[in-house]
């Protein structure tokens, strides 16, 4: 139902306005407040922008978005060789941000944790690590049809070197991100002008 429901928000011009709007800051966010700590780690804001187009639509846009917003940065502002494994993790995120949050009758504090664990545990530790992994500690990928093993072992090189240092990053974020996330979500639901597509429909049981 809630998949449904979300898939439905294409079909509303209003929607997609502001649909519009949200993946445009989120993209300007990306490009002034993004700070490159080290070739594999940089600290970001985009999550505030993607959260709230989430709660606002669904999981369905918060994937398509999601995707669409990595494409796109990648476009007009290229930061190495293009890897599809970065847009895939945009789209994962999205689509639990959006299942997560979207027409829920409240979003509490326990929510907002246990999403922001779940992507950043699936989404940020373990997948995106694994992309950065292969692209950089796998130079030819041939290696995973001719020598596998030869090709894993540098895989699990490169991932146990990055993993350490992209854990303690995600870790100092993690409870910035949640205090900053909930009171957004929870401030946007107050505003008149948002409040329609925050709380329409309201369904599901909170934690």
């Amino acid at each position: 139902m809630r998949l449904k429901e979300s898939a439905k928000e294409f079909s509303s011009l209003k929607s997609l306005v502001a649909m519009a709007m949200l993946l445009a800051l989120r993209l300007a966010l990306g490009f002034v407040t993004t700070i490159q700590v080290t070739e594999n780690l940089k600290i970001g804001f985009t999550i505030f922008p993607t959260t709230l187009a989430c709660m606002m639509f669904g999981p369905i846009p918060g994937a398509v978005m999601g995707g669409a917003a990595d494409l796109l940065g990648f476009v007009l502002k290229p930061t190495g060789a293009f890897f599809p494994g970065y847009t895939l993790d945009s789209m994962v995120a999205g689509f639990i941000y959006g299942y997560s949050f979207y027409k829920r009758e409240k979003i509490t504090p326990v929510r907002v944790a246990l999403t922001l664990a779940a992507v950043t545990v699936l989404v940020n530790l373990c997948m995106t690590t694994s992309w950065i992994s292969i692209q950089y500690g796998v130079k030819d990928f041939s290696l995973f049809f001719s020598n596998s093993a030869a090709a894993w072992q540098s895989f699990f090189k490169k991932f146990q070197a990055i993993f350490a240092g992209r854990a303690i990053k995600n870790a100092c974020l993690y409870p910035v991100n949640v205090v900053g996330v909930y009171l957004l979500l929870t401030a946007v639901r107050r505003v008149p002008l948002l409040r329609d597509y925050a709380k329409r429909g309201e369904q599901g049981r909170d934690l």
